[in-house]
């Protein structure tokens, strides 16, 4: 697994992370529910396009 593919894994779950501590303190769950659509495009977008570089780097060597 590449460092991006790991900092997109990051992405995926950190910013839901953050999003649940703020909801948490202020009660008000709109925050995680729409923070969970962006992070996970944004995620996946990520670590597909680091995934799909990788192994055109594995297949030209």
């Amino acid at each position: 697994m590449s460092k991006y593919q790991k900092l997109a894994i990051a992405v995926m779950l950190g910013i839901p992370a953050v999003f649940t501590v703020i909801s948490l303190i202020t009660g008000r769950w709109g925050f995680l529910l729409f923070s969970l659509p962006p992070s996970l495009v944004a995620g996946l977008t990520g670590y597909f396009a680091a995934k799909r570089a990788a192994s055109q780097e594995s297949t030209m060597k």
